[in-house]
């Protein structure tokens, strides 16, 4: 029989739902199994001055979920001569990609800087920037791939904060936000860094291990953040709150002040997801980065707690196992690159060629499309290194 366990009244939240009933004693139930509880059910328990309730069940979701589901982009199988065709667009669009990203990192540098002596600030030209970058993501939503290897030599700060908005807005996409939504939450992940400007500089290049000091310090960097873009830049709530609550985890256990679940600003859970996801692909001072796959697979392992599932799986469904661009070996010993995947078999990307089965290098262009050749599949994710190839030399 399952263990029950108590829940303080003061912890429920209006639509959540469980797996099994939920009683006040043992003699009376609350709700049954399934059954959202409702803000009146809240407030009698109050009312009767009972402190916790019990269930034998695992919380499966709230209404908030069931909403933001609803909002979900439905995905239907696609034809794949529909995806390489939009992989070829997408090859053509790489000179936009790079003019839209340097527009854009410039007027962060410039509100950086501002940040840096505590001056003011305005947003008009990152405003102007956030549509070159909506506009180009609604034109080809993988049109990320080349976002890798721009950080090279540049201010990482900087680099991160864009990049993370191109991931970010591909989520936001997904779940239908508006224009007026999309531009909020670019703007606030443009902003995301805003406090690590507060940060000693040593700290942030420092390649070996941080103290409990240091560590502490980098910690505070969200409250900074959202000081800074209030006083300097006085933008909205909803717009500072990404850079004071992206560190938060849906479980309780991030910083600054431990939120969890439907606490933190949706926003803020997006841009959790981008920021996790950008930092591993990137190099930093103390690590190299990863390659796609492996980003993919770390986010997928460490984010059961931290990181809300709903959104999370947006983000899977968009990005996929292999994520457009991953290097990969298959069973025949070939050796590809992703262009594509439908989103029901992530497991069966649509593969480039670029070694065959000698390990002797393909000049054309062949496609397998793994979803019809059934007797070939992926058997390890590569990095560069590990493929004997540049990766954007075989795109």
């Amino acid at each position: 029989m399952s263990q029950m366990k108590e829940i303080l009244v003061e912890d429920l939240k209006p639509g959540m739902r469980f797996d099994k009933p939920v009683y006040i004693d043992s003699s009376n139930m609350l709700v049954g199994a399934n059954v959202s509880i409702k803000e009146s059910d809240i407030k009698k328990l109050m009312k009767w001055g009972v402190a916790s309730i019990e269930t034998a069940g695992a919380l499966v979701s709230t209404d908030a979920d069931l909403k933001l589901e609803k909002r979900i982009e439905t995905f239907h199988p696609v034809d794949v001569n529909a995806i390489v065709q939009n992989y070829n667009n997408l090859l053509r669009k790489r000179r936009n990609l790079i003019e839209v990203h340097r527009r854009a990192c410039t007027e962060v540098e410039k509100v950086h800087s501002a940040i840096k002596t505590d001056q003011k600030f305005t947003t008009e030209g990152l405003e102007e920037a956030l549509d070159g970058i909506i506009r180009l993501m609604g034109e080809s939503s993988n049109i990320f791939l080349f976002l890798y290897g721009l950080d090279e030599g540049k201010n990482t700060h900087v680099v991160h904060s864009v990049n993370v908005t191109f991931y970010s807005i591909l989520i936001g996409i997904a779940l239908k936000y508006t224009p007026e939504k999309l531009g909020e939450l670019g703007l606030a992940t443009l902003l995301i860094d805003a406090g690590m400007l507060k940060i000693p500089p040593y700290i942030m290049s420092k390649q070996s291990n941080l103290t409990e000091q240091e560590f502490n310090l980098i910690r505070t960097h969200p409250l900074h953040g959202y000081r800074a873009l209030k006083q300097l830049g006085q933008v909205s709530d909803a717009v500072a709150a990404v850079a004071l609550q992206h560190h938060e985890q849906y479980d309780g256990r991030g910083y600054p002040r431990g939120l969890k679940g439907h606490e933190i600003s949706e926003y803020a859970k997006v841009a959790a997801i981008a920021d996790s996801y950008e930092a591993q692909i990137s190099n930093r001072s103390y690590r190299k980065k990863q390659f796609f796959y492996h980003a993919m697979r770390n986010l997928l392992s460490s984010g059961v707690n931290k990181f809300d599932p709903v959104i999370l799986k947006v983000f899977l469904s968009r990005m996929s196992v292999y994520p457009i661009g991953s290097l990969v070996r298959l069973n025949d010993n070939s050796t590809g690159i992703v262009v594509g995947s439908v989103p029901q078999k992530p497991m069966r990307p649509i593969v480039k060629l670029v070694f065959d089965e000698q390990g002797k290098r393909i000049p054309e262009t062949k496609i397998v499309n793994l979803l019809e050749e059934i007797s070939l599949y992926v058997v390890k994710a590569l990095d560069e290194e590990e493929a004997g190839v540049n990766f954007l030399e075989v795109l």
